[in-house]
């Protein structure tokens, strides 16, 4: 059984989706260290010069992920932040493909206040699940406590939800312990995930935008 591990990233781009997709059990990091220079709490989307950076504002805390609070009343461009991101939504995706199927759905995610950054990535990355219809199952790694970290903690995940094979992102090779995984028993795997190209809006493709960019512009997966 394939095993998955990734943090719960905001509005994560569609290597996350592939990697969940390739997987049995995903396995949401969610007491992994909170990272503000990573994707856990911003990501970018596609607009008519390049792209925009969409970031939650939070308080920036040596604490796990899932312990993050969000500042629901901090302000972008005199828009209360979650209005601000669906209308960057709204105004650079409304001409999409796909957008009247999902802009509902969105509409009724930001329109909620959501006390921690976890609660709301869950809810954004349960609605990518559902339309690109995905079904993995999913847990969380904090259902799973240990001391151990890095490689170690891979592999005991792997092993708590019964799996014998972990799929690793392509960036794994350089700094997983092979060895570890080898003496394990576990089979580690490299995601092979080659960024597909579809029609964006505006001029010129750019790859990695959140896969939100993906899905109101109409790509599905195979």
């Amino acid at each position: 059984m394939i095993v998955g591990i990734h943090q719960p990233n905001y509005l994560p781009y569609l290597g996350f989706f592939d990697k969940m997709k390739k997987s049995d059990i995903f396995v949401i990091y969610d007491d992994a260290q909170f990272n503000k220079g990573d994707f856990q709490h911003r990501n970018r989307i596609k607009i008519h010069n390049g792209s925009k950076w969409l970031t939650v504002p939070v308080e920036k805390q040596h604490k796990p992920i899932n312990e993050i609070r969000v500042i629901n009343d901090s302000m972008i461009k005199n828009e209360k932040w979650s209005i601000h991101h669906l209308n960057q939504i709204y105004d650079n995706y409304n001409k999409a493909q796909c957008f009247e199927d999902y802009f509902d759905g969105l509409s009724l995610i930001y329109g909620e206040d959501y006390q921690y950054l976890f609660e709301l990535n869950m809810k954004l990355i349960s609605f990518m699940n559902d339309s690109f219809d995905i079904d993995t199952k999913i847990v969380n790694s904090s259902s799973y406590p240990s001391t151990s970290f890095s490689t170690k903690r891979l592999i005991e995940l792997v092993q708590a939800v019964g799996g014998d094979a972990y799929l690793s992102g392509p960036s794994g090779v350089n700094y997983l312990d092979v060895e570890m995984f080898e003496k394990s028993g576990i089979d580690l795997l490299f995601q092979k995930f080659d960024h597909p190209l579809y029609r964006q809006q505006y001029d010129g493709f750019i790859p990695n935008m959140s896969a939100i960019d993906s899905l109101l512009n109409g790509y599905r997966f195979d």
